[in-house]
């Protein structure tokens, strides 16, 4: 098993967990020019973003051919997705993509981009062997949109389990927070869309048990770090709203357990967001951590079945959302918890390999080395 991916810096070789080898190809796109001279395209923009997307899966393309020749090819994104011909061609394995996303319904995504991403697929989608996604609804989506693909196989981005161990504090002790504080924990990227500004606008309602506490990075940190000093009312014990950067993945576990609730607040911008199941949905219960999130009906529907959590409009108010939040008693929390560490117990990463394991043996030919694969596809990001 090896693992091939871009990065602006200069080319990079490391291992990962389980010693599998990562190669890192500098994201060099000064080909992309040629590549529109060769094709006797015009520089427009769309075919410009097409171009760059194309060299960049002909450079993972290129760093695989110089290495090894694979038993099978599993791809991650869209943009990966436009060599699929590429290795057909050269190695004529098995190719299995993985979409996380619906491409051309990100959230924010330029309008040119929204041509770019569905014309990708399109070109590539008879070159796929096997066809992964999240759940049900992104599935039928794809089927109707792009009928040359493969029946989806299900496998979310669920994580492992083991059991709920005891909290040492970190979490409380970075936030500057009492211990007793009742912790609601954004983790991730703070990028638009994602609900923030419902969660900055929450913060100012909540009684003075709870506090806020964002976990990460990204290009609203600035704007969460303002807000928190505007509503500076409350000894910083229990500060309204606090910052942390982010955390080693493999550590994510020990500071999650902090949370009184972990948020999934996003906003009803588009199907991508529609049908989201993201990796929080099953990583604040693997830390035995209900959740407070926005009533999208893929992850809807999965909260209020196992009961571990909170589930409001997008459209709902930050007033009324900060009063459902201060009125949960101990023993809605302690029946949330139950609910959360039921509901990881039975949907785990250990009930999906078996699925991933069934796929590979259909069309890997008997050659891949499960026991790598399994050990670096169980952290799916």
């Amino acid at each position: 098993m090896r693992v091939f991916g871009l990065t602006t810096e200069q080319d990079e070789d490391f291992l990962i967990d389980g010693n599998i080898p990562v190669r890192l190809t500098h994201r060099d796109l000064r080909g992309v020019a040629s590549f529109l001279s060769e094709r006797g395209l015009e520089p427009t923009r769309e075919n410009k973003v097409w171009a760059s997307f194309s060299e960049q899966g002909r450079l993972i393309f290129e760093a695989v051919r110089q290495i090894m020749r694979p038993d099978a090819v599993h791809i991650h994104d869209h943009v990966s997705l436009t060599a699929a011909t590429l290795y057909k061609e050269e190695f004529g394995v098995p190719i299995v993509w993985d979409a996380h996303e619906i491409y051309e319904e990100l959230a924010g995504l330029e309008d040119v981009r929204r041509k770019v991403n569905p014309r990708i697929i399109r070109d590539n989608a008879p070159f796929v062997s096997a066809f992964i996604t999240l759940n049900e609804s992104i599935a039928r989506v794809y089927a109707e949109r792009y009928p040359e693909l493969p029946s989806a196989t299900l496998i979310p981005n669920a994580a492992r389990f083991s059991t709920v161990f005891s909290y040492d504090g970190r979490l409380h002790h970075a936030a500057g927070l009492d211990r007793s504080q009742r912790i609601l924990l954004f983790q991730g990227s703070f990028a638009d869309h994602r609900g923030i500004g419902t969660l900055l606008d929450v913060a100012k309602e909540l009684d003075d048990t709870w506090s806020v506490v964002f976990m990460g990075w990204g290009e609203l940190e600035a704007s969460i770090k303002e807000r928190a000093s505007e509503l500076g009312d409350r000894p910083s014990t229990k500060a309204r709203i606090s910052a942390v950067p982010g955390a080693a993945h493999s550590e994510l576990p020990m500071w999650t357990a902090g949370a009184t609730l972990g948020a999934i607040p996003y906003e009803d911008i588009g199907l991508n967001h529609r049908f989201c199941t993201p990796n929080k949905l099953w990583e604040f219960p693997a830390s035995g951590v209900p959740i407070f999130a926005s009533d999208l009906p893929e992850m809807a529907w999965r909260i209020r079945e196992a009961g571990m959590g909170l589930v409001v409009s997008p459209r709902t108010v930050a007033h009324s959302i900060a009063n459902s939040i201060n009125n949960l008693t101990d023993e809605d929390l302690r029946i949330f918890r139950a609910g959360a560490v039921e509901f990881i117990q039975r949907d785990s990463w250990a009930h999906y390999e078996p699925k991933l394991i069934d796929l590979y043996e259909k069309y890997s030919r008997g050659r891949m080395v499960f026991s790598k694969f399994f050990r670096l596809f169980g952290r799916r990001r």
